[in-house]
């Protein structure tokens, strides 16, 4: 596929996953977080404190939240004056009538107005004890009668009288009818939060009764503004997102000219410079920001060109020297041979005359690295796939003992703790551990201020050798690279020592491993145990 169709169609699926994702979240936040989130807002009541109402804040309160509140206490509507209602005075009493429900029901002709001393005749449905729903209304011979609720007949009382009081609310809100319809229906004063939906099944609301500082607020909030709101939204998106594709098309016909092309241009560069085949000049002129990146892909073959000269030169210099020092420790090994023949043979005397266990010592040792001198000279070096191992079980401890009296020597202002070492049977090859052994033993002793401890652990079927120095910490750049060939932290050693080690533990297949202690440094390699 092309660049510019990959641009097109990339642009388009993040372009149009955006949109999907816009559409869905949106319908998840109005139909799920908002709903959330309104409740929560809702129950955030600062109208009523220290058990006093603040009608100011009351107001701003079902301003703000779109919602309606009665107060209630003492089997009375605190906040009464919320209502469209009239006081009626009865041979029984006063009753109080809530109007918003029948005035939003009232099915006439007739516009109906209620003033001060008007006699008038209202069969009504009795809610919350002391207050009246009427489902009609007679006022000088002139009938009223609420759609809705007209032809109940149970919990049905007449209220006959006149009227002593009527209170239009300070703001009409929209909410009074159907909140005064839920009377019928809901015990608003029980403790709940619970989705209401009106009667005709149309409209959906929040109610929700809370118990603060010993009023009981009813709070009643309608959620038909959203689904008024969210089908148009829907669409808008959908339109958006048609719009988006074919600006996208668009956009990408007008970046294959200006953008594309040179960008392929310079792919073919790149590829001629990753072949070696380093430019001399460039063909793009222009000044804008795909110019500057001609300009320093230039530069940059320029500079790698004399890199890479640089670098051959710098290789062979080092291959040179690297074959040089290899033939200096050949030398070496070669010359040191006659020297350590004359050790072993005056040694093997030495034995005939007297058992001697410092002299056994030096004629084992003398031939191990007599032995290595051999196997250097012939160019079998220490390499995982040229080891050939001898194993065989043997006592780890009797091995760290042998080491420990080849240092005697340099020992004698370290303590050795080896009172954790165990008498472990481990498997491998003897020799070749011995010089492990004793390229670590060396290397703590170099380090060590005061303190040495060897000890073992066993699992199953490993036995792990630890070896701990109270020496200064390596640093962390150098914790792997202390196993490479040639590696040394300072300029004392050659840098074989470790490495040796770790190839003859690979050729075992052993684990191993260094680390920075609190104090100190530790190493570590996993055995198998023996049989």
């Amino acid at each position: 596929m092309k660049l510019r169709n990959k641009l097109i169609l990339i642009l388009s699926l993040v372009l149009l996953a955006f949109l999907f994702l816009e559409g869905f979240f949106g319908n998840l936040y109005f139909e799920k977080y908002f709903r959330y989130t309104k409740v929560l807002q809702l129950e955030k009541i600062d109208f009523i404190n220290n058990g006093k109402i603040d009608y100011d804040k009351l107001k701003a309160y079902e301003k703000n939240q779109n919602a309606l509140v009665m107060i209630y206490r003492d089997n009375r509507i605190v906040n009464l004056k919320n209502f469209y209602y009239i006081k009626v005075k009865t041979k029984n009493g006063d009753a109080f009538v809530l109007l918003d429900a029948f005035l939003d029901n009232l099915y006439s002709s007739t516009p109906l107005k209620i003033e001060n001393k008007d006699l008038v005749e209202i069969t009504a449905i009795k809610i919350l004890d002391n207050y009246y729903l009427p489902t009609t209304l007679i006022k000088n011979n002139d009938i009223f009668k609420d759609y809705k609720f007209s032809y109940r007949l149970e919990d049905v009382y007449n209220i006959d009288g006149r009227v002593e009081t009527v209170n239009a609310p300070y703001t009409q809100s929209r909410l009074g009818d159907d909140f005064l319809e839920s009377l019928l229906t809901i015990d608003v004063l029980k403790p709940q939060k619970k989705k209401y939906r009106d009667m005709d099944g149309d409209d959906e609301f929040q109610l929700i009764t809370l118990n603060y500082e010993g009023y009981t607020v009813v709070i009643f909030y309608s959620f038909e503004n959203i689904k008024d709101i969210f089908p148009t939204l829907k669409l808008y998106f959908y339109v958006k997102g048609i719009f988006i594709l074919l600006l996208t098309i668009l956009i990408g016909i007008v970046l294959e000219k200006i953008m594309i092309k040179p960008i392929v241009n310079l792919s073919k560069i790149s590829e001629k410079i990753a072949n070696l085949n380093f430019i001399k000049e460039i063909d793009y002129k222009s000044k804008d920001e795909i110019g500057t990146l001609y300009k320093d892909i230039f530069k940059m073959s320029e500079k790698l060109e004399n890199i890479i000269e640089l670098y051959k030169g710098k290789v062979t210099r080092n291959k040179e020297a690297q074959i040089k020092l290899e033939e200096s420790i050949k030398l070496f090994m070669h010359e040191v041979k006659t020297p350590l023949s004359a050790i072993i043979g005056f040694s093997d005397l030495l034995l005939e005359d007297e058992s001697n266990e410092e002299i056994k010592i030096i004629n084992t040792e003398s031939k191990r690295i007599l032995k290595m001198a051999n196997t250097l000279l012939e160019e079998n070096r220490y390499s995982q796939d040229k080891i050939i191992l001898n194993k065989k079980s043997f006592r780890l401890s009797s091995l760290i003992e042998l080491s420990l009296k080849i240092f005697e020597g340099q020992c004698k202002n370290i303590d050795i703790d080896t009172s954790d070492l165990g008498d472990s049977s481990i498997y491998g090859d003897r020799e070749k551990l011995e010089q492990v052994i004793l390229n670590i033993l060396k290397n703590a002793l170099e380090h060590a201020k005061e303190k040495i401890k060897i000890y073992t652990e066993e699992k199953e079927t490993e036995v792990f050798l630890f070896l701990e120095n109270d020496g200064p910490h390596i640093d962390k750049r150098y914790l792997n690279k202390i196993w490479n060939k040639f590696f040394s932290s300072n300029n004392e050693g050659r840098g074989l020592g470790l490495y040796i080690s770790s190839e003859i533990l690979n050729a075992h297949r052993f684990k191993y491993g260094v680390e920075n202690l609190p104090v100190g440094v530790r190493f570590f390699i996993i055995l198998k145990k023996g049989i």
